[in-house]
């Protein structure tokens, strides 16, 4: 009893322990979740005052453009009225204009039909770039300035004579900055503007996009996961003048996703390992069990073989011998006893050996028992009514002396079961379906509820001086060599039942 509950313990504490560790696993990688979850919300923090900074610098840039472009619109105005009146002042002044401009500024005339350099202010021209070519790229920054923003026309007498063109200021523009923001982001994200009419507007995404996807199935998908990632995460926002113009919407990075699956996978691959490993053992286990049952019947049946050979022997010559009446009486019950030892080295010597099932009769196979229990039940100093209930056209395929030896155990057994003066065993025989079903029932002491799965474990025993094989065996003999089945019913203090179940054949 000792040993099956410190294996108890000992089970009981490897899964405890395995609890723990499972659980400060999990709290581990919740942490590290957690953690890079929190520095990719700082992550975005900050770049969401770098984008309101870089709004209100684009702002400004464009006011001070659009305040630029009123200047020089005044002034060719100025230089166009200067030219009707032929007043060679008024050039002066507005060459001194242009020179104090801060920001990149070429002016064009037009002649026979082509565009020609005029003037330039604060372009940067590379040294590499020779005299004869400067024309060349003074034309290529015209293209460049004329996308940024629209030439500037002085008209005289109806016509064109001239165009400014301007770019803009040295700055790092807000577009440049949310490009920026995106390259630096490995975790999916998309930026949105609000707009006062139509609500929010995709500025720039980071997720992966086939090319061949249409714009339409394109604005769907982001529509639908910027809804995904409102649903797990509050959008960061950007603020600008008091007002949100921006939303930063995220999710959590495939990184972060997998860490987070991480201990359940690594957990179902070591629990799949534990279970084979622990499958291989019990097969193990169970083969060297099964030898060792094997081993020991064998040697029993062959170390009992030769005494009782030799007495039968010697029985033989006490009967040849001249006897009186009583002497004759006693050789007979001494050969019975040898006849019953000798039946126990048979069934021992089918142990481990191929049995074969014959169609045979209930009664006829669980009588005979009956009647040897019975016999000796006041030998063990008890007084035990036996009830037998059978019909006798009940027909099992069974072996006879493997099954008469366990319905024998499992009887000793209800009788060391019950220490009252007077008890009481039952034998009931009924069949369901297929199934012939043996139920022996006893009004002993019975078996405590937790001790129910240790029942038919070798060497567990309730008995002080029991070895604890006898219920092992007859599970061995119904499960295993009569390809049946037997269960236990137990309540402390009022008895134990085992039901066993054969398969009914229909020929006798």
């Amino acid at each position: 009893m000792r040993d099956f509950r410190s294996t108890t313990n000992i089970k009981l504490g490897l899964f405890v322990l395995a609890v723990i560790i499972i659980s400060i696993s999990l709290l581990y990688t919740n942490w590290l979740v957690k953690e890079l979850r929190d520095d990719n919300l700082r992550f975005l923090n900050y770049n969401s005052h770098l984008l309101a900074n870089a709004l209100a610098a684009d702002l400004q840039s464009k006011a001070y453009q659009e305040e630029q472009r009123k200047f020089l619109s005044y002034n060719a105005n100025l230089y166009a009225s200067a030219l009707s009146l032929d007043s060679p002042n008024m050039d002066f002044a507005f060459n001194q204009i242009i020179k104090n401009i801060s920001f990149p500024i070429i002016i064009t005339v037009i002649e026979g039909g082509e565009k020609l350099i005029y003037a330039y202010r604060n372009i940067h021209i590379p040294d590499s770039i020779p005299e004869p070519e400067l024309n060349s790229f003074l034309l290529k920054t015209v293209t460049e300035m004329d996308i940024q923003n629209d030439a500037i026309p002085i008209k005289y007498l109806q016509r064109e004579i001239m165009l400014i063109h301007f770019g803009e200021p040295e700055s790092r523009k807000f577009q440049e900055i949310v490009k920026n923001v995106i390259r630096a982001v490995n975790f999916p994200m998309i930026l949105t503007t609000l707009d006062e009419g139509s609500g929010l507007r995709i500025e720039d995404h980071t997720l992966q996009i086939p090319d061949e996807t249409s714009a339409e199935h394109e604005a769907i998908f982001l529509h639908n996961s910027m809804l995904r990632m409102d649903s797990k995460n509050e959008p960061v926002p950007v603020e600008f003048a008091g007002k949100t113009v921006m939303l930063i919407h995220y999710e959590d990075s495939e990184l972060i996703q997998a860490l987070r699956w991480f201990p359940f996978i690594e957990f179902g691959i070591i629990s799949g390992f534990i279970l084979l490993g622990f499958a291989g053992f019990q097969f193990i286990r169970k083969a060297e069990r099964r030898g060792i049952w094997v081993g020991l019947s064998k040697e029993t049946a062959h170390q009992l073989g030769t005494p009782l050979s030799s007495l039968m022997g010697w029985i033989e010559l006490l009967r040849e011998e001249i006897q009186t009446t009583e002497t004759r009486k006693i050789i007979d019950e001494m050969d019975n006893d040898l006849q019953r030892l000798n039946q126990v080295a048979q069934r021992f010597s089918k142990i481990g050996a191929g049995v074969k099932l014959e169609a045979l009769s209930v009664a006829t196979l669980i009588q005979p028992v009956l009647t040897y229990v019975q016999r000796r039940i006041p030998q063990w100093g008890k007084s035990i009514n036996v009830e037998f209930d059978c019909p006798d056209d009940y027909i099992v395929m069974a072996h006879a002396e493997l099954f008469g030896w366990a319905i024998e155990n499992l009887l000793k057994n209800a009788v060391d079961a019950i220490k009252k003066e007077q008890g009481t065993i039952s034998v009931s025989v009924y069949q369901s379906g297929s199934r012939t079903r043996i139920k022996v029932s006893d009004n002993g002491e019975g078996i405590a509820l937790m001790d129910h799965k240790n029942i038919f474990r070798p060497g567990w025993s309730t008995k002080k001086r029991g070895w604890g094989l006898g219920l092992s065996l007859v599970e061995r003999i119904f499960r295993e060599y009569h390809q049946g089945d037997i269960t236990v019913e137990s309540v402390p203090g009022q008895g134990t039942t085992f039901e066993i179940s054969l398969k009914t054949s229909t020929s006798a």
